[in-house]
Parts: structure tokens; sequence; C-alpha cells
């Protein structure tokens, strides 16, 4: 997200939480415990990007300089068990989470498009009773529970872009199948936006926006923070590159347990400060990783704990990480990685994942010139009807803001295309970012 977030120097920061869910969650009360704890400490020198060297080299000393707890946490397994413990060589190939649209399904979808303009509704408005799919609402109830309650993610594939040159009725087409796996849409940044793009913003040269680094590398696991499931829409795709990588959190959680438990005492604690670029309060403190009612639930943006300059450096006099944190953080990274697996991603896909489990990240990529650009739209989803686990207290309040709060001065903008300006026909709202 570009940094329209920020408010101009004269300007009121604007409230990250409203009166309501400052009320309902005690949150100036929780605030000011919080800041009874808050010490001088030196902040560990991490940035965005993961870097090796550093990492190994801050995992010896804090190995060398020992006390360090032992086991996991009271109450938290020593191994977790089940469908999302996966690693690389899990799958022995795509057929198993790849659900391919057959000819029928796509005719389908035509007849759902067609019954829903009908109703003259706008495109939003769009749910599982405004776009039936009769024949095809079994096998993505199947994709549901495998997202909830398998694997963890799957992809539908085979859906056409160019069968809609209407923008809009591919946005209805693509909403329509995302409200089998979850109805509710969240907001993704303090605007409001419902639909994020996720690209690279056109007209500037790579020295202006210093794309070099931004898209020419490989970033970091994470997840998008506030979301029990991720949609992803290809609907370009880069000339090369460009895949969304994915990992097992759970996977990540058994390799700490038993090599390295002191980190999952870091990643449960607390005490991360997370940024508010630019509201009222600058940032807000919980913790990563949670243990509740059996389940694993990982929750984190890197950018939200360290920034990522140039669009979004780490707003200047709120804390930085410790030197455990930083080791915890990039851990996650370094031993995701060892066990990623990176699908395959076609024009058209429809890329679903549970964001409370998996961890994803963003491959390299190159746009060549007179090419189509890659373009991603994201949907933050929320499955109310049973399948979203239960959150624990400072993740329910994150949900809540996120789906529920309508009072906070956000509105809702469905951005069908990405917002360019009138003037020059750059674009000027892309995304990409967590809010």
């Amino acid at each position: 997200m570009a940094s329209s977030n920020t408010p101009s120097e004269n300007a009121q920061p604007a409230p990250y939480y409203s009166q309501g869910l400052r009320a309902r969650f005690n949150i100036d009360g929780v605030r000011a415990e919080q800041a009874k704890a808050e010490k001088d400490a030196p902040y560990a020198d991490i940035a965005y990007d993961f870097n090796e060297a550093k990492f190994l080299a801050r995992a010896a000393a804090r190995a060398k300089a020992g006390g360090l707890p032992q086991a996991v946490p009271d109450g938290w397994p020593t191994a977790l068990k089940g469908p999302l413990v996966w690693t690389s060589d899990t799958f022995e190939d795509e057929s198993e989470y790849v659900h391919n649209l057959t000819a029928a399904d796509k005719t389908e979808l035509l007849t759902a498009l067609a019954s829903f303009k009908a109703l003259g509704l706008d495109a939003q408005k769009v749910t599982k009773a405004t776009f039936p799919l009769p024949n095809l609402q079994p096998r993505l109830e199947r994709v549901c529970r495998d997202v909830y309650d398998g694997k963890g993610f799957a992809v539908v594939r085979g859906l056409n872009p160019d069968d809609y040159p209407d923008p809009t009725d591919l946005t209805i087409v693509y909403l329509g199948i995302s409200s089998y796996i979850a109805e509710k849409r969240g907001r993704q940044d303090q605007r409001g936006s419902m639909l994020i793009h996720v690209m690279k913003r056109g007209g500037e040269t790579e020295e202006e926006a210093g794309f070099d680094s931004k898209y020419a590398e490989d970033k970091p696991f994470h997840a998008d923070t506030v979301t029990d499931t991720l949609c992803l829409f290809a609907q370009e795709l880069a000339t090369t590159g460009g895949r969304s990588v994915l990992a097992s959190a759970w996977t990540v959680y058994n390799e700490l347990a038993a090599t390295r438990p002191d980190l999952i005492h870091t990643l449960a604690a607390p005490d991360w400060p997370f940024d508010t670029y630019g509201r009222e309060p600058a940032y807000y403190r919980r913790a990563l990783q949670y243990f509740h009612e059996g389940k694993l639930i990982t929750s984190f943006s890197r950018r939200l704990i360290v920034g990522n300059p140039p669009f979004h450096p780490r707003t200047p006099g709120i804390p930085g990480l410790t030197e455990a944190q930083a080791e915890a953080i990039d851990a996650m990274h370094y031993i995701a990685k060892k066990h990623e697996i990176k699908p395959t991603m076609q024009r058209g896909d429809l890329r679903f994942i549970n964001n409370m489990a998996l961890l994803h990240r963003r491959e390299a990529f190159e746009n060549h010139p007179g090419s189509a650009a890659r373009h991603l739209v994201r949907l933050w989803l929320h499955n109310d009807e049973g399948m979203c686990w239960a959150l624990p207290g400072p993740l329910r309040l994150a949900w809540a803001r996120v789906f529920e709060d309508d009072e906070g001065g956000r509105e809702q903008h469905w951005d069908v295309e990405p917002v360019r300006n009138p003037d020059n026909g750059k674009i000027l709202r892309v995304g990409g970012s967590c809010d």
C-alpha cells in the first residue's frame, strides 16, 4: 500500500480503533498496563528483508550466552499433528490441491453471473444466495473444508479472465466463487479498500520507486495479520517468477519445539510492537503465536513489525525488536524456507490460504516491456458459519476491526480496477501490504 495512510504534518492522527471497539475490548485499560511495562532497551538491527548471515550470527550468540528455556510454554504441545503438518515433499503432485473447473462449471458461472445481474445489485452484494452454483457448490464446500480443516490451502483453476471483458463482471464472478469459501469480506486498509490490487505501480522507473530491490528479490514469509482466509486472484502473471510460495506454520512450530523452544516463548509473549502507521495509538502490542482451543494460530506481518522502506519505513519513536524477537522472526522464515512449496500459478487461478496456519511469501519476478504486468487481486475473507477457528482475545479485537466495525470512520471502497491519476494515468493505489 502506498504511504497515503500517513497523515499530513498538521493533521490529527486517525484513530486506529473506534470508540465502540475501545469500550468493548477495554483497549485504553490494556494500553495503560502495557505502558507501565515499557522498558528502555537496545533494539536489534533487523530489516524487512531476511539477512541469513545476521540471523546465524545472532542465533549463535544467543545460544552461547545460555540461560534459554529448554521446554515449550506450559500448556503448549511438544509436537503438532494432523494434515497441517506438511513439508516440501508431502504432496506427490498438484492434483492434491488444485481443483480444475470443467466446461460445465464455466457455463454455470456464466448463468450465475446473468442471474446476479438480473437482480440489479452492486457487485459487492454477491453471496451464495445471489450467485447460485448448485452443481459446483459441493466441490467448493470441499475446498472450504480443506482450507479450514485440511492442509490449509487450495487452488481453483480454470477461470479465464478474457471470458469477462467487463471488469465488474469479472469481479462478480471471483467474488461469487470466493463466497462459497467465506462470505464476509474485510477492510484491508484505513481507507476501507475491500479489493487490493497487488501489482507494481505503473509509469515509474525502477530508480524512482526503488523497485529494483522491491521486486527483483524474494520476499520474507509472513501472514496477512487480519483474516482467516486469504484469497489471491491471478488476473495477470509476471513474465518470469512471481509465484506465491507457501509453508506450514505448524511444521515451523514443530522444528522450533524440537530445537529452540525458547523462541516459542518469545513468539507467544504479548510484547511485539505493531506499527499503526500514523494512527492513534502509534503502535500496539500483542503476540505473534497463540495456542488456543487446540489450534496453533500464527498472525504477523513483518512490515508492521520492522517496516519496509522506501514506502513503509518504521514510524520514528516507536519501539523496535529485542535480540530475541529478531532471532525468532528470522527463525520462522529460515525454517519455513526449508519446507516451502511453490505451487504453479496460472492466469485466472483463485488461491485460498488458511492465514491462521500457513505462511506465504512472494517469489522474485520480472515484467518484460510490452507484456502484461503481474496483477493479483487480494481479498480478506472471514467464514462466520463455524469454519473460522476460535480466536483469542487480541485476535478477536483485530478481526472485529476489519470485519465488524462500521463506526470507525472507515468506508468501504470496491475498486474493481486499480485507482489511477486522472491527469497522467499512473496507478495511485496498489496493494501488497497488510493493515
